[in-house]
Order: structure tokens, then sequence, then C-alpha cells
């Protein structure tokens, strides 16, 4: 290592965000055994499966999968703080190119055109100064090769989803989202990409936004974790 290499890592030590240990040289992200050990959800069948069932009710949605089996009690938790709140953007862009890499083996990227992040308010936006959705999605974006575009806005600063019911997130995500689809976008095939996904009510309504703005579109939806209970 340089000099200042080993001042950096003296000065700021770099700690795996799951259990807060000393990352080894050659270690990224996290450490070995917490990357080994992440609680991957396995999704058998892309086109039929609890996350589609979840959001069929409110969006015609081609497919769905995900990476990771989200607990908020999991030291996992963690991973989806520092990105969301704590400004680590490379850890965002680093899980969505591991989860991407993940779905190819189930053909998930085939045919697909563009990766869809899902909005942040304005004023979060600013407050974080990065969409962690977005960052997730230039990280799939790296293995599908296909774009990042933004074609969806919040129309409305309502009350944070993070601890409303079930109930309560579904109302608060109604009318949420409104989409523009310029021509060069229309009739393609759209993943949304969010980081956690609970009751399936944001991708839910950002779906049926994309598709009450061009019916000839068809959507999917990649949330980087599935909430269980």
């Amino acid at each position: 290592m340089s000099l200042i290499t080993d001042l950096k890592e003296l000065l700021l030590p770099r700690l795996c965000p799951v259990c807060g240990k000393l990352l080894m040289e050659g270690e990224n992200v996290m450490c070995a055994y917490c990357a080994i050990s992440m609680p991957r959800y396995r999704v058998t069948n892309i086109g039929d499966n609890l996350l589609l069932r979840m959001v069929w009710d409110r969006a015609d949605v081609k497919r769905a999968t995900t990476y990771l089996s989200y607990n908020h009690f999991s030291l996992y938790h963690n991973l989806v703080i520092d990105f969301k709140f704590h400004g680590k953007c490379d850890l965002a862009v680093r899980l969505g190119r591991w989860a991407a890499t993940a779905a190819v083996k189930d053909g998930f990227w085939e045919d697909i055109d563009a990766l869809v992040p899902v909005p942040l308010t304005r004023r979060r936006q600013f407050e974080r100064g990065y969409n962690q959705a977005e960052m997730l999605a230039r990280g799939m974006a790296e293995v599908a090769e296909v774009p990042v575009v933004n074609l969806l806005r919040r129309t409305k600063n309502r009350t944070s989803q993070t601890n409303l019911s079930g109930e309560e997130r579904r109302k608060n995500a109604e009318d949420l989202y409104k989409a523009y689809v310029p021509d060069e976008w229309r009739g393609k095939h759209l993943v949304l990409v969010d980081d956690v996904m609970t009751t399936g009510s944001t991708l839910a309504n950002c779906a049926k936004a994309l598709l009450d703005a061009d019916p000839s579109l068809e959507v999917s939806i990649f949330p980087l974790a599935l909430a269980r209970d």
C-alpha cells in the first residue's frame, strides 16, 4: 500500500456495514463472511411470483424479481440505511450490479429496453444529493447494458412510507406519481427499480403511471429486496 492509502485506512478505516468489522485487503463493500451470508431471495418464476401477485390488482406488470430478503431487525438492514441515508452511493451501485448479475440466469434481461428508477420528492433528493433507486439502477444497467431513464416524477409531498401500515401505504401512494414517455420509449419494455418492496404500493402506482401514459408499454419490476416478516 502507498503512504496515502495507509494513512487513509488509519484515519478512516473501512468497516463492514453489516457486522462492523474492519475490512481486510481485497474485501470490498462488506466482509467476505457477510457477503457470502447475504439473505438471498430465490425467485423461481419471473413471470408468476409473490412480487407480481402483490401488484397485479393495480397494474399489469409482466415480470418481477428481487435479490435480497429484507428484515428490519436483521444486521443487513444496515446496508439499506447506508446507501439510503448515509451517502454510500458506491454501495448502491455495487449491490445493483450484484442483483442484476444474479438475474441473468433467469433470463430476466431478455428484451428489456431501459431501467426506470422510482423517484424521490425534489426536497428529499436535494437533501440527500442523490436518488438511491437511481444508484441501484446504474449498477444494474452495467450488467443489463441498457440505459437508465427518468420518466417518473413525484406529484405531491406526502408522508414517508416508512412507518405506515399496509393500507396506509396503499392510500398514501395513490396518484403520487406521473409519467412522461417520449416517443423514443413508447412501446418499449421498461424495468422499474426501487430499494425495498414492502406492500408493493409504490411500484404498483409507478407502473400504473407509466401504463397510463403509454398503454403500449411493457413494465416489469426489480426491487433490490423484498421485505419479509
